[in-house]
């Protein structure tokens, strides 16, 4: 039994010692090339991820943009800002989808760039306010009924905890301007 497993793990160690040898340079060469991939990939989701580069990249986005940087979450009293992608896409801590999400609506968003039809400012807006999920929102807003405010609101919250589902209680029903504020309320 127990020699059989030393006599097991003694041959792959041999085995792997001797491909690393005979392939040292493929090797070396791999573990390069996959550590290059990594940080050009994360470099370019840094680079990608961020509000200005939706805003200036794009010219489609330039309005969701300025109507960003004039919200609550582009701005506040508080200088804390929150990112396009913290709303548009999934958590950056679950990478893999998040990733997929990120190159879907970017190959999408190309697409609609060179191919689409004539960009819609209000048509996609209600578009995009229908995919936003309460549960994006609640990934900063975990403490909702902690917060002072009226009894109205509070009752509004608890609704939308206890039946988050119900399209009433997305966040978005009520909070619609929280990402953008809308061009004709500004002018």
């Amino acid at each position: 039994g127990c020699r059989q497993k030393m006599g097991l793990y003694s041959r792959a160690i041999r085995f792997v010692l001797s491909t690393v040898r005979k392939r040292g340079l493929t090797f070396l060469v791999g573990v390069a090339f996959a550590l290059f991939c990594f940080v050009a990939i994360n470099a370019a989701l840094e680079y990608t991820s961020t509000s200005r580069f939706c805003g200036v990249a794009c010219h489609e986005m330039g309005p969701a943009y300025r109507t960003w940087e004039l919200s609550t979450h582009g701005a506040n009293k508080y200088g804390f800002r929150v990112e396009c992608i913290e709303c548009h896409l999934p958590p950056k801590d679950k990478f893999f989808t998040h990733l997929a999400a990120k190159s879907y609506t970017g190959a999408k968003d190309i697409y609609k760039h060179y191919l689409g039809p004539d960009y819609d400012l209000e048509k996609t807006r209600k578009i995009v306010l229908d995919q936003i999920s309460s549960r994006r929102c609640l990934h900063c807003h975990d403490s909702l009924l902690l917060k002072p405010g009226s009894s109205a609101s509070m009752k509004a919250h608890l609704e939308a905890i206890n039946e988050p589902l119900a399209p009433q209680n997305r966040c978005v029903a009520c909070h619609e301007d929280a990402g953008h504020q809308r061009l004709e309320k500004l002018f």
